[in-house]
């Protein structure tokens, strides 16, 4: 992720995409598992805005998005991919519009938030966990061979590091 411009989610989910640990999990989530690493990302920051997702809220972002990530976003990154060892500058260009069709996901994804209230790093743990596992509950992830909730619990502390406390 890049941080070129965008709505408070954009700007925080590039934060959150470099802590140590957060890319390669998200990025295993997304592989293994089936996890929208938009989708993820936005369970966690609403859970940063005090908001602890119901079933019904999450179901509506998931639809929101379902048709522009899978015709659009899940294409481009195979694309970008086959495309590594492709022509000189491909590649990037690929990526670039990859990165282009994320940033337009994730504007979906601000459309459906509501303000929220910075809450605790404890709170935000407890608000994230629950998040991502309704999350994971909903795509199924758990019936999934080698998926355990330690997964879940790990992203959220990476995300949320003990040296976040007081943050927003």
């Amino acid at each position: 992720m890049s941080k070129v411009r965008g709505n408070a989610f954009w700007q925080w989910s590039n934060d959150a995409y470099e802590m140590p640990g957060a890319k390669n999990r998200l990025i295993y989530m997304q592989d293994d598992f089936g996890f929208d690493v938009n989708l993820t990302l936005w369970c966690c920051w609403r859970a940063s805005e005090g908001e602890t997702l119901g079933k019904d809220a999450l179901k509506e972002a998931e639809k929101a998005v379902s048709d522009w990530s899978e015709g659009v976003i899940e294409p481009l990154r195979e694309a970008r991919r086959n495309a590594k060892d492709g022509p000189p500058g491909l590649y990037e260009q690929i990526k670039a519009a990859e990165l282009e069709a994320e940033h337009r996901e994730q504007d979906i994804l601000y459309g459906l938030s509501r303000p929220g209230t910075p809450i605790g790093r404890e709170d935000m743990l407890d608000a994230a966990r629950n998040n991502l596992a309704l999350y994971a509950s909903l795509i199924d992830a758990p019936r999934r061979s080698g998926f355990t909730t330690t997964l879940l619990r790990d992203l959220a502390d990476h995300i949320f590091p003990a040296s976040s406390a007081g943050k927003s």
